[in-house]
């Protein structure tokens, strides 16, 4: 569910995820968070600073962001409230060992969302099956492992599931959330382009950027 210009919207999670014996969301964000993760250790001392496919974030912008996502979860799939759990999230969360951290964070998030995936969670549009939340962190890690792979030279390719079931929950409301600036820009998709190509146009991403200069 997310709430636009004072109306209500709720994200329908995939048809993988209705009890057909599929594979549930939990399982498609422990996989993103998996291959993420393969980049995340790919990161060396010298990228840090390096620029991002993200506007305005270099390496460590990213991937404090991540992890800083990632560390909200379990407390909240738990029953804390968003009042409980901010002070705990304040300031660099990645402190001295930003690698570990984030791998850490995915590690943590994804089983507290398989533990978890049938309770109701406090986002800050209001409360909202952890199913939903799961559906919308497995998006971010799989479009940041991008973002990522891109920034560092690392490993770009994603999973086509992954994308697959992201696409299935956004897609119905991209005329919603484009405006409100929830996808990113239009990006042009050309004509037989491939499923990641396309999955990380409608996010607003070009799959041929490179680093500038």
């Amino acid at each position: 569910m997310t709430v636009l210009a004072g109306r209500t919207y709720r994200r329908r999670c995939p048809a993988s995820d209705e009890g057909t014996g599929m594979t549930e969301l939990w399982e498609f964000h422990r996989r993103a968070g998996e291959m993420l993760a393969g980049n995340v250790k790919r990161i060396r001392e010298d990228q840090w600073g390096l620029p991002t496919p993200c506007a305005g974030w270099d390496v460590r912008d990213l991937m404090h962001h991540i992890a800083w996502s990632n560390l909200w979860v379990a407390p909240l799939v738990a029953g804390r409230s968003l009042a409980e759990v901010a002070p705990e999230l304040e300031g660099d969360v990645l402190g001295e060992d930003p690698i570990g951290v984030a791998l850490r964070s995915i590690d943590v998030s994804s089983d507290a969302f398989e533990r978890g995936y049938d309770r109701t969670v406090q986002l800050s549009r209001g409360m909202a099956p952890a199913r939903e939340y799961c559906g919308e962190r497995m998006n971010d890690l799989v479009v940041h492992n991008w973002d990522l792979a891109a920034a560092i030279d690392g490993d770009r390719r994603l999973d086509e599931e992954c994308m697959e079931a992201a696409l299935e929950v956004y897609r119905p409301f991209e005329a919603v959330l484009r405006p409100a600036g929830e996808l990113g820009p239009d990006v042009e998709v050309p004509e037989g382009a491939d499923l990641q190509t396309r999955y990380l146009a409608f996010f607003g991403r070009r799959a041929d950027w490179t680093q500038p200069g």
